[in-house]
């Protein structure tokens, strides 16, 4: 019988602290009010901005110290969301506490966290709600929610797909399964591209059935916690390469 590792739940006041102490920190990682409140808007851009934010808590009789709000307002966050505005603040100061970001990121998953965030065109269709789920799979791998984080990629994948088939392909654009979308998008760059390896464009395909595979695994099995993460880091590793790969090709497939 496999044993499975017991997963600790996030110490929040104690991420909290340590992040703190590199924003509190003179210089440039230093992290006013405003560039924190700044950080939250990324994530949530109907937060009230810094000057209403504190007003509100005035008059409420809260404490203005920017270490109690901080904490308040990251705390009153989903911790989906609570991930992403620690993500982008470690993103700030990686390069200023290389070392420090390194353990925070450790500490709050494995070190998943530092999976570099992928990029999708404004000129893909719902340019916005992909983005947001390629960062939505980061943060549910650093709170270790491992299969949603692989079936947030399946979906992930599966609507770029389904929105590259509708763009170039519309009279297929009924088609939903993974599998097969894939293969009709292979087969539509396979006939317009000239001199390109045959093996990258099968890469599709085999992608698709990787991920299909692995969300139906993660649904039968049991794997340990590093086999998991690992796995899970895996594929959205995998779907970040072949969008990038379908980007390239979204509205001139033949550049």
């Amino acid at each position: 019988m496999k044993v499975v590792a017991h997963t600790e739940p996030t110490n929040w006041p104690r991420i909290f602290n340590r992040v703190f102490e590199l924003i509190n920190t003179a210089g440039p990682g230093y992290y006013s009010g405003g560039r924190f409140l700044g950080a939250v808007r990324e994530v949530d851009p109907y937060f009230p901005d810094y000057s209403r934010y504190i007003d509100n808590r005035r008059k409420g009789g809260k404490s203005t110290s920017r270490k109690d709000y901080y904490y308040d307002i990251l705390l009153e966050l989903s911790e989906q969301s609570r991930l992403r505005v620690l993500d982008t603040i470690l993103d700030s100061l990686v390069s200023i506490f290389p070392d420090k970001v390194a353990e925070i990121r450790d500490e709050l998953g494995g070190g998943a966290v530092a999976v570099p965030s992928a990029r999708v065109s404004d000129d893909a269709w719902n340019a916005e709600r992909l983005r947001n789920y390629l960062a939505d799979i980061d943060t549910r791998i650093a709170s270790r929610n491992y299969a949603g984080a692989v079936t947030l990629a399946y979906t992930c994948l599966e609507g770029f797909l389904k929105a590259f088939v509708r763009h170039h392909i519309p009279e297929h654009a009924g088609t939903t399964e993974i599998i097969a979308l894939s293969k009709l998008v292979r087969q539509f760059l396979r006939e317009s591209l000239d001199h390109y390896p045959d093996e990258a464009l099968s890469m599709i395909t085999q992608i698709g059935h990787t991920i299909d595979r692995t969300r139906n695994g993660f649904s039968e099995s049991h794997f340990d916690q590093e086999a998991a993460r690992w796995l899970a880091v895996f594929i959205r590793d995998l779907v970040n390469s072949e969008m990038r790969l379908l980007l390239h090709f979204m509205n001139e497939p033949n550049t």
